[in-house]
């Protein structure tokens, strides 16, 4: 049976890599605990500029592919993450918070 897809979304400007990093590799176990695929923006193959703006659309096309949305705990103090969390709820994703 195919798992359902979650993406990860919270705080990664202002961080270190290795905080980031860390983080969501820690939501990614927390996801694959729940019984889901994660996708990990941290993962993701970017290769573009590196502007906010690239970022963010290379992120928002690989969540589309995505049925819920894993918020952590730090994503009210993202600009990102808030968009995310919006288009999900807009689209009628499953909305979960670490």
């Amino acid at each position: 049976m195919k798992k359902t897809k979650i993406y990860i979304s919270g705080k990664i400007s202002q961080l270190t890599e290795a905080e980031a990093q860390l983080l969501f590799e820690n939501a990614e176990k927390v996801c694959i605990e729940m019984g889901y695929e994660p996708v990990n923006p941290m993962k993701l193959n970017h290769d573009h500029d590196k502007s906010w703006e690239m970022y963010m659309r290379e992120d928002i096309r690989e969540m589309m592919d995505c049925e819920a949305i894993y918020m952590l705990s730090n994503w009210c103090f993202s600009k990102g993450a808030g968009i995310e969390k919006k288009l999900a709820e807009d689209l009628g994703f499953k909305v979960i918070h670490e």
